[in-house]
């Protein structure tokens, strides 16, 4: 497919926010929510061509979700990334074709947790966010190959592994001029990862740090004319620390909108 660096930002802002969404679904909703993510993933000819090229899943779902419900462990998901990506997303797609209850079929395997929300969280976080973190990979290098240039657009294919990208010297004259205009979606985000941060696992140090960087954020990007070195330093210092799942993946989308506008 076709795209440039602008068009790959708009798409991991798009991925970020929709796996945001996915892991933290409520378990009422997380069937409809998982099926809608998987149609993204599917529809996304770039994403796609990386699932397809991870290859067919050679397990028996239908064994394997009866091993793992009758309480004989839990999924293999396979040693390489490409066995992980396949797997899972053979386990996610068989969830919802099969409308399986995650939490009451699934779950007491994943988790020691009794509360219905933290077990499929644990779920997700053995299993769905492995996913998301090879994709994610993914597209980062692309976008890293790609290099520095916005419009300038290239012609990406995968094959066997390697994924190839062509400068076809073909340039976009629209230009991106990004401001702060979407300040209620930053300030949700911010939210999101303040009550994460709450989380036990994080240190009292980083809880602290990151209110702070916080803070930075919701300063800065309100002026009119902002500092970009304020801003960096407090999104490089989120993105250093360590938290819950839901904590990585707000931090991660917040990045890209804030990247997108710098």
């Amino acid at each position: 497919m076709k795209l440039n660096r602008n068009d790959l930002k708009k798409l991991m802002y798009d991925f970020n926010s929709l796996s945001n969404r996915l892991l933290q679904a409520n378990y009422v909703d997380y069937i409809f929510v998982l099926k809608k993510y998987l149609k993204y993933l599917y529809d996304t000819e770039i994403i796609a061509d990386y699932i397809k090229d991870c290859g067919k899943c050679e397990q028996i779902m239908e064994d394997e979700f009866k091993a793992v419900q009758g309480g004989h462990g839990i999924f293999d998901l396979g040693e390489s990334d490409k066995e992980e990506t396949r797997n899972i997303v053979a386990i996610l797609q068989y969830i919802v074709d099969n409308n399986v209850d995650v939490v009451c079929n699934l779950g007491y395997a994943y988790s020691n947790a009794r509360n219905m929300q933290s077990i499929l969280k644990d779920f997700n976080n053995r299993v769905t966010f492995v996913l998301i973190s090879h994709i994610e990979a993914y597209l980062t290098k692309i976008g890293i190959d790609m290099g520095v240039d916005d419009k300038i657009e290239y012609n990406i294919t995968v094959e066997n592994g390697q994924v190839n990208i062509a400068n076809d010297n073909s340039h976009i004259n629209a230009n991106n001029v990004v401001h702060f205009n979407n300040i209620t979606e930053i300030e949700e985000l911010l939210n999101i990862i303040q009550k994460e941060a709450e989380d036990s696992s994080i240190s009292k140090d980083d809880q602290e740090s990151i209110n702070d960087y916080i803070e930075v954020l919701r300063e800065e990007t309100k002026k009119e004319k902002p500092k970009k070195r304020f801003i960096k330093m407090a999104i490089d210092g989120l993105k250093a620390i360590k938290g819950t799942v839901e904590f990585s993946a707000a931090v991660a989308t917040l990045v890209n909108i804030i990247t997108q506008m710098l």
